[in-house]
């Protein structure tokens, strides 16, 4: 009798264990650039941290993929397993090699590093030399087209032409390709945009040229993402403590579509642009919406409740550089998860130069 009534329970505990991997259709991409305790702030996270956030994503049951599968199935619409994690590091500091590396290599996790080999090539102090990023692939790392110099791309030189402007930048574009896969073998087409900055017509070169490309405005990527324009999470700095970490990698892309606002390189005296959006649907109250500029509330103004159509606008001029606008609004199935977007501005000084970096 007692055998008996232990029939059901091993039944279901082997149902339990052969469950499949709940799919989902989004991801979070994170984007690091230093590891290390003695590099600028703004663009680190000191090993300890970094180690932190390796063990949280283990302990929560994250899968982490290799960037080229996680965006094959996006653009495939195939299913993801549920909570994916992509890990990126831009520029190819030496920081990386000796402290995120191995911790990455010690759990088999895959990882890309966004390279400019122009700084390899010239031995610049704080990079990884070529010897390095070899070993860097031999650990599970892809590494990727980060441009050969690292310009402002959406930038033209003085008298440049549109044409001509197209064919500078996809030589650069080329040629680190090129650099690359003789250095280090094959490369997946995948790239990240200096500086995170983009605009219609680089996107454009790049979906011609056949890249996958990613930015750095924050969000969730998922299937009706943009491929040549790819949110990644930023991890440095202020944005690197446990609890923006935390909500970083559980959260959603937000369903918008961009009404007005495409031309995201702006003109000097435009520094007050309206971005309008039409919101998709999803697990959260679309009452609930939040939207912001620099971490402060912005106004939002609904023209059509009904086609759920809205608009927001800067209270005060934009400085001049890059700025973002940003969307969120908590899911209602967990509360520690928010469906995110982020646009993307670009404005000059108003004499038309654009600040130093």
């Amino acid at each position: 009798m007692r055998f008996k009534l232990l029939i059901p329970v091993l039944f279901l505990i082997c149902l339990f264990w052969l469950k499949p991997l709940q799919a989902a259709e989004h991801a979070v991409v994170l984007l690091y650039h230093h590891v290390g305790e003695d590099t600028p702030a703004i663009t680190s996270v000191t090993p300890d941290r970094f180690a932190e956030h390796l063990n949280y994503l283990h302990k929560h049951g994250f899968h982490i993929l290799p960037l080229d599968e996680l965006t094959r199935k996006l653009a495939n619409r195939q299913p993801l397993p549920e909570k994916s994690i992509a890990i990126t590091f831009d520029d190819g500091y030496r920081s990386v090699l000796e402290h995120a590396v191995p911790l990455l290599k010690k759990r088999n996790w895959p990882f890309a590093v966004f390279v400019n080999p122009q700084a390899i090539d010239h031995r610049f102090g704080a990079y990884m030399n070529w010897d390095e990023l070899r070993q860097v692939k031999r650990a599970g790392g892809a590494i990727v087209n980060h441009t050969m110099r690292h310009d402002h791309l959406v930038r033209h030189l003085f008298g440049e032409s549109d044409s001509a402007w197209r064919e500078r930048v996809k030589a650069d574009i080329s040629k680190a390709q090129q650099r690359i896969e003789t250095e280090t073998g094959a490369a997946p087409r995948l790239f990240a945009y200096p500086y995170g900055e983009f605009d219609p017509a680089l996107k454009k070169l790049l979906q011609d040229m056949g890249y996958t490309a990613f930015a750095q405005q924050s969000g969730a990527v998922g299937y009706l993402s943009d491929p040549q324009a790819l949110p990644r999470f930023p991890v440095m700095g202020t944005y690197a403590v446990k609890e923006l970490f935390q909500q970083r990698v559980n959260s959603r892309p937000l369903p918008l579509t961009v009404l007005t606002g495409d031309e995201n390189v702006l003109p000097a005296d435009q520094r007050r642009p309206v971005l309008a959006l039409q919101l998709g649907n999803g697990d959260f109250d679309k009452h609930a919406l939040n939207c912001y500029l620099a971490g402060k509330p912005m106004h939002i103004n609904w023209l059509d409740r009904e086609k759920d159509i809205f608009e927001i606008q800067a209270d005060q001029p934009l400085a001049a550089g890059r700025s973002k606008y940003t969307c969120t609004v908590q899911a209602k199935d967990n509360h520690h998860s928010y469906y995110w977007y982020s646009h993307l501005w670009m404005l000059p000084y108003s004499d038309g130069s654009w600040p130093k970096e």
